[in-house]
């Protein structure tokens, strides 16, 4: 009977121990689960908080394209030719208020003054004579006019300013005009060459200017 009890005892024992051993895996399993599931909720959320910030950055880098300045040029029949800085989203016409309005021999619909404006634009204001010499170099069959040939150009070294501004140089207007004098009679008083002359008013017009001037 003892040896019975014995058995009887050990195998209570050993079925206890087995059920322990059991509830504790399912404990452990249960306690990742939830640990897998708290980590896929944070790694959400962290997601999300990145994607709202990315956006928030684009948004602030759109606002900041909307303020940038942009950088336009204009010359011809305007009073102050130059380059002029504005307000992304203007248009030809506030650039043209900014270079003081047409001068009075602006061809004023040459131009789409409601057109907007971009960074590096170069506008050119055509005067009414410049159209009129177009019809009449087509009407004469294609031949060059005499304001164009060698002997009609101007005396840059004896011509007033006024003498500048009326020969109608595309892209020269009263403002480059004035610097053309004002660095003659700083240089000696004369303009010897090219080089001179872009030094008056830029490499890009400097050049264009010599086929209309004499230095002689």
């Amino acid at each position: 009977m003892n040896k019975k009890k014995i058995i009887g005892m050990s195998i209570i024992s050993i079925l206890a121990i087995v059920f322990l051993i059991i509830g504790y895996n399912i404990q452990k399993s249960n306690k990742s689960t939830e640990n897998s599931d708290l980590s896929i909720v944070n790694a959400n959320k962290y997601n999300k908080d990145d994607i709202d910030n990315s956006s928030d950055y684009k948004d602030n880098e759109s606002n900041s394209e909307d303020k940038k300045e942009i950088n336009a040029q204009i010359y011809g029949e305007v009073k102050k030719p130059g380059v002029y800085s504005l307000d992304n989203g203007e248009r030809i016409k506030d650039l043209i208020d900014k270079a003081g309005g047409f001068t009075a021999n602006a061809d004023c619909f040459s131009i789409n003054g409601a057109k907007k404006l971009n960074d590096g634009d170069d506008i050119q204001v055509k005067s009414k004579n410049q159209e009129n010499t177009q019809v009449n170099d087509n009407n004469s069959g294609g031949n060059i006019s005499s304001s164009d040939s060698e002997n009609d150009k101007i005396d840059i070294n004896s011509a007033t300013e006024d003498d500048i501004v009326n020969k109608k140089i595309p892209g020269i207007g009263k403002g480059l005009a004035d610097k053309i004098i004002k660095f003659r009679e700083s240089n000696g008083g004369k303009i010897n060459s090219e080089e001179d002359m872009e030094k008056a008013i830029g490499p890009t017009r400097g050049k264009k200017i010599m086929d209309y001037i004499e230095t002689n």
